[in-house]
């Protein structure tokens, strides 16, 4: 699914939260979105998903207007997967069971293959059946963020909006999940549509990122770009490079080379610049 936004602004409370948006976000891409706290990041993809109205724009999905109800306001988007900042905003079913069979049972599905599915997506989750019981009040902080996003998952949908999902979770949960979300994107050439504030996730997991600014669009790159031409960009934007994007600059900086590098995911970054500090004796 392509998705298009012309023009698009969004107001709350008079106050304009986005501000004529123009950007397109292409089939199977994971891509994305950055900027600073009130930059307008979680209304963007809000509006994606038509839980907010646009004040004016165009919004198309596959080059045909955004489904509309009968008053002309926006519909929510029933193939986007979405999961909120704060797993509160997503669950409430009594336990964690009903949660996930909730949206199996609207499909219609046999009792054992929703149990198959339910448990199958647990476990890549990292998660134990044994929680099924379990009211959602009862979970941690990081189980419940992975209960709302496999309450998502369990639906198989076409393309998955995630606030913040790994805010809260420990350093190896949060790359076990982006890893199993980046194999579940690319098995099906799936979209994956995800606001982070953590940059170096946005330079090892994204094809693309959009930078937004007072509800503006800043600008819109592949990736490799945005780390490795654009870097300017970001630091006007008051958002820290990764850490590895750092290292190059230094390296570039006192070595005099260019340092030639094939991507900005940390492997790229790591083959180019090992065999200048080897050269220098700087690395064993």
């Amino acid at each position: 699914m392509g998705y298009q936004f012309k023009n698009v602004g969004v107001q709350l409370n008079q106050r304009a939260i986005l501000q004529n948006i123009h950007c397109v976000l292409g089939e199977g891409k994971w891509i994305s979105v950055i900027g600073q706290t009130g930059a307008g990041k979680s209304t963007f993809i809000q509006a994606l998903k038509g839980l907010v109205p646009l004040d004016y724009g165009e919004y198309f999905i596959n080059g045909q207007p955004a489904p509309k109800d009968k008053h002309g306001k926006a519909k929510v988007v029933s193939h986007i997967g979405f999961v909120f900042q704060y797993p509160e905003h997503q669950l409430f079913e009594t336990t964690v069971y009903r949660e996930l069979s909730f949206e199996l049972k609207q499909m219609n599905m046999s009792k054992k293959r929703i149990e198959m599915t339910i448990i199958h997506t647990l476990s890549q989750l990292g998660l134990s059946k044994e929680i099924l019981p379990l009211a959602t009040f009862q979970l941690s902080g990081g189980q419940k963020r992975l209960v709302a996003l496999a309450s998502v998952l369990v639906a198989n949908p076409k393309t998955l909006i995630l606030d913040e999902p790994t805010a809260g979770l420990d350093p190896y949960m949060r790359k076990h999940l982006l890893n199993y979300l980046k194999s579940w994107q690319q098995e099906d050439n799936r979209t994956v549509i995800i606001v982070s504030h953590q940059m170096e996730d946005v330079a090892e997991y994204s094809d693309e990122a959009l930078i937004l600014g007072d509800g503006k669009l800043i600008g819109h790159f592949e990736t490799e770009t945005l780390f490795l031409e654009k870097s300017l960009l970001l630091e006007k934007a008051g958002l820290i490079l990764p850490k590895t994007i750092q290292l190059l600059q230094i390296i570039r900086q006192l070595s005099g080379e260019s340092v030639l590098v094939d991507g900005c995911k940390e492997a790229d970054i790591f083959q180019a610049t090992i065999p200048i500090l080897h050269k220098r004796g700087l690395h064993q």
